[in-house]
């Protein structure tokens, strides 16, 4: 990234921003710059390592009123640098949700030279958003611009009111929340907690940025928490005698890195996180009375759960049979779709009886199922909130993304379920959410949590294959997996994606890995709904002419190590080829232990020839160990592999990297057997 040579000391006032000339500069002074100066002062693609799109200046004034809506004057002037970039901006988009937000496109110009051509912002469309599994009201505004040529400057003011981050909560304010109105149609726009104000700004983005400003002015009487993360931001703070104004601002900030199975960006961009409610505690208490009345037990859903737990033989069972049996029932029996059932959609647990009758709803509406079924069978649940994918950090602010269920047990301490991402999984609360912290919502008011971290030893694949090799070269053999925790869920998912009269093509193409002449593929496996037990897929299978006969000899790499190494669905970390070097941490989601055995029953009179080995590894987030040896007839290979952490830092990425790279190696070495007397 260029280096350049700026001031730190900004005019604050966005009419500045906006202006086409600067004004008289008393003498020894710097001008203010203006969009044309801004524009000529960025550089070209060569000063952003061949970016297409550059971010000029970016500014945000958050205006809170005391009811908590939040008025916002925002400008963004980019810099197209690249034919690609002139492509790829051609039409700008604004997501939003009217529910939660009024937006307005004021202005846009492109900038070309010395001139500014102005864009008739009446053509901006207002269209529904494109949607998938959650069906609401949110929009998309777009508009088509002029043809771009490379160095145009595209200026655009904007202007919005409402709220633009309270992922669940309360929806409208109702009548209550409409006497703190502002100004006439506020009401509609006042946030989940009335009065309050939160917000996650991120300081990096996917086009490199020249200077980025947020500036938040508060009524004096509102305190703020605050905290910045994963690197360094400007900041400042001043106030007059009715509101207390904080700025944020980054200069000369890279496009953030691109790598595969990274992290969430909030995780690894430098942000400013801030909120003005009072502690985690209140908001639980908040959580909780804004959903007291969502979780009524129905006859129909008592009826229902009387039914399940009599069927499952639970009946009379302990409170923790009782809430695996329907929180299985809850996962298998709710589908996740987001219909849009009412105002407010999007922050509203519904109704239990809306979520029975309907059999459908998003994370919010499975996991408040559960809290009713739960209540149902005598259980102390409630509702909670998580931030599934990454990272919740200690200010109080609205960090979350998701619904889940907790059960409150006799000492006190809650045992976390999660419906929603246990659909064809034998835990009750997926391994791929283990390190996640949570907030229950109860009267008392709750702390933030975070569940446990899950060694690689809750999430075994255990991987046997037996096999016999004929005179001709063909292989027959049975291979069985059987998986816990992760691997438990990734079996059944891959039980459950084809068709019953597909799955034993399915495991042949799989089986192509290892020969694509396989044949005679017979599969059985545990039913995927069975959840007494961990899942187990037992493959039998015919390979004709398997074995290479090579001047004499036969060659041939172990099958079982193929296969697992072949795909995600056995062995995720092992199954890729992963880069050299990372800027960012590995995010794999759950740590996982595979423990590989195979036997080979070779033909009289043959013999391993070589003494292959490969080193064990034990590295702090992986680890590797393998042998190969031949007793009578029987030819032997075992591979063990971990990964001990979901997320991998880059300082641990080589060590990580060593072991994965050794346990593929072993997979792909060939072994080489000579007949005796030749």
């Amino acid at each position: 990234m260029r280096t350049t040579t700026r001031w730190l000391l900004l005019a604050v006032a966005l009419t500045a921003t906006l202006a086409t000339a600067a004004p008289a500069t008393p003498p020894g002074e710097k001008p203010v710059p203006t969009p044309f100066t801004r524009l000529a002062d960025a550089g070209s693609a060569d000063d952003f390592d061949g970016a297409d799109l550059a971010v000029v200046f970016e500014h945000a004034v958050n205006r809170v009123k005391p009811s908590g809506v939040t008025y916002v004057d925002g400008y963004r002037l980019t810099k197209v640098l690249t034919p690609e970039g002139c492509r790829d901006n051609s039409v700008l988009y604004w997501h939003y949700d009217p529910q939660s937000q009024a937006l307005e496109i004021r202005e846009v110009n492109v900038l070309r030279g010395d001139a500014k051509l102005a864009v008739d912002v009446a053509q901006v469309h207002d269209l529904p958003a494109p949607q998938s599994a959650i069906y609401w009201s949110d929009r998309v505004k777009t508009l088509q611009l002029p043809r771009l040529e490379v160095g145009d400057g595209i200026e655009v003011v904007t202007f919005s009111k409402g709220f633009t981050y309270a992922l669940l909560g309360a929806g409208a304010a109702g009548a209550a929340g409409s006497a703190l109105a502002d100004a006439p149609g506020d009401e509609k726009y006042i946030p989940p907690m009335p009065g309050e104000y939160f917000d996650i700004v991120l300081f990096a983005g996917d086009a490199p940025i020249v200077e980025k400003r947020y500036e938040l002015v508060l009524p004096k009487d509102k305190r703020l928490h605050v905290e910045t993360y994963n690197g360094a931001v400007y900041s400042s703070l001043t106030y007059d005698d009715a509101t207390t104004t904080y700025a944020w601002w980054c200069l000369d900030t890279p496009a953030r890195a691109h790598e595969p199975s990274q992290p969430d960006a909030s995780d690894i961009v430098a942000k400013v996180v801030m909120a003005t409610a009072e502690s985690w505690e209140a908001k639980s208490r908040w959580f909780f009375d804004v959903n007291r009345n969502q979780f009524e037990v129905t006859p129909d859903i008592q009826a229902k759960v009387d039914a399940i737990l009599a069927a499952e033989g639970a009946a009379n069972g302990t409170d923790e049979r009782k809430a695996k049996v329907l929180v299985h029932w809850v996962a298998q029996n709710i589908r996740y779709s987001g219909q849009t059932m009412g105002e407010g959609e999007g922050f509203t647990l519904h109704p239990s009886n809306m979520i029975f009758e309907q059999r459908s709803g998003v994370c919010k509406d499975i996991a408040g199922m559960l809290v009713a079924m739960m209540r149902a069978a005598g259980l102390d649940s409630y509702a909670a909130m998580t931030m599934a994918g990454s990272r919740i950090d200690p200010v109080p602010a609205d960090q979350f993304n998701h619904c889940v269920t907790a059960l409150k047990l006799d000492d006190g301490t809650f045992r976390m379920y999660d419906p929603t991402w246990v659909p064809y999984n034998n835990d009750t609360w997926s391994k791929s959410e283990t390190e996640q912290h949570y907030l229950v919502g109860s009267p008392e008011g709750e702390t933030l949590s975070r569940i446990a971290y899950s060694p690689p030893e809750e999430s075994p694949l255990n991987a046997r294959h037996i096999a016999v090799l004929a005179d001709d070269g063909t292989l027959t053999g049975t291979i069985d997996l059987s998986g816990g925790g992760a691997s438990d869920s990734r079996l059944r998912r891959f039980v459950t994606g084809p068709r019953k009269q597909e799955m034993a093509a399915a495991v042949a193409h799989l089986l192509a890995a290892v020969n694509p002449r396989v044949e005679g593929v017979k599969v059985t496996h545990r039913a995927a709904d069975d959840f007494s037990g961990d899942m187990w897929l037992k493959i039998e299978y015919r390979l004709p002419r398997f074995a290479a006969a090579i001047d004499g000899a036969w060659e041939f790499a172990s099958p079982l190590l193929t296969l697992v190494h072949s795909n995600g669905t056995f062995y995720r970390a092992g199954s890729q080829a992963w880069p050299d070097e990372r800027e960012t941490d590995l995010m794999l989601m759950f740590t996982q232990m595979v423990d590989a055995q195979e036997t080979v029953r070779l033909p009289k009179g043959w013999r391993l020839t070589g003494d292959p080995k490969t080193d064990p590894i034990d590295e702090t987030y992986a680890m590797f160990s393998g042998s190969a040896a031949q007793k009578g007839r029987d030819f032997t290979v075992t591979a063990r592999a971990a990964v001990k952490r979901r997320q991998i830092p880059p300082d641990g990425y080589g060590g990580f990297l060593k072991a994965v790279n050794a346990s593929r190696d072993w997979s792909k070495t060939t072994f080489r057997f000579t007949k005796e007397g030749k």
